[in-house]
């Protein structure tokens, strides 16, 4: 059983510890806010709790429609207006992966940032309906998707994906004549995400594949993928991408 009070600093911090070993738990010491689809189970502290709830469902419905997926099983979705709260809960999984979100999948939990970006919810959970319904999903593709949601726009139709502060990093490896090309984009790995280049790869596969959906053709592009071995990506990624136009289009693109 985990239940300890959340009012003093010192408890407040033990509540967090004890988090993740509760967090599944009909008893999880965190608020419950609600249940979406039955399979997102939503806890923590926010400020607008209908708006959050709200925005969970649509993404839950979106990423279904688009990508033809959904949960096999459930999970926690932890999510925070108050940055400092955020950090606390984030500290409690062992390394703080990022100060604005992260999804464990080995826990089944993603834990989100409101009070630096109401994105980022969008964005963590993209990463365990994705990996649901594609198992071994490359991380550029993952990502790429979950940054897509992450500057995006809800209107009658679902999302609406945006040009963000991404395209800083993307252009300024065009102007060195430094960005790769689409068969290493294909073919990067976990690693690549997070190494020294990272906002350049996190970047190119953003727009890559907003160039794709642009297109229209960004769902069935993924079906392609997902129905394919990772040898073979390259060459579908060169069939939906003709590496120069979008080279000139991303040029032109304006943030």
């Amino acid at each position: 059983m985990c239940s300890v009070s959340r009012h003093a600093p010192r408890v407040r911090r033990l509540a967090a510890l004890l988090l993740i070993t509760c967090v599944g738990s009909s008893r999880a010491e965190e608020p419950l806010l609600g249940t979406i689809d039955g399979r997102v189970i939503v806890r923590g502290e926010v400020t607008n709790k209908q708006q959050a709830l709200s925005l969970v469902d649509s993404v839950v419905a979106d990423v279904g429609r688009r990508f033809d997926t959904k949960l096999e099983k459930p999970i926690t979705l932890l999510l925070y207006s108050d940055e400092a709260r955020y950090r606390d809960v984030a500290a409690s999984t062992g390394e703080v992966i990022s100060d604005w979100g992260f999804y464990l999948p080995d826990k089944r939990v993603a834990i989100a940032n409101l009070g630096a970006s109401i994105g980022n919810l969008r964005h963590e959970l993209v990463h365990p309906l994705l990996g649901d319904g594609y198992p071994g999903i490359p991380a550029w593709l993952n990502e790429g998707i979950a940054s897509l949601y992450g500057s995006a726009k809800l209107g009658k139709h679902g999302f609406t994906f945006l040009v963000n502060y991404r395209l800083r990093d993307l252009q300024r490896a065009l102007a060195k004549d430094a960005l790769p090309n689409l068969a290493a984009l294909a073919k990067t790995t976990p690693m690549d995400l997070h190494g020294d280049r990272a906002m350049m790869w996190y970047a190119y596969a953003r727009y890559v594949l907003l160039y794709v959906d642009r297109k229209g053709a960004l769902r069935k592009m993924y079906g392609e993928l997902r129905a394919s071995s990772v040898d073979k990506h390259p060459a579908i990624l060169a069939r939906y991408v003709d590496e120069q136009a979008f080279r000139a289009w991303a040029k032109k693109l304006r943030y």
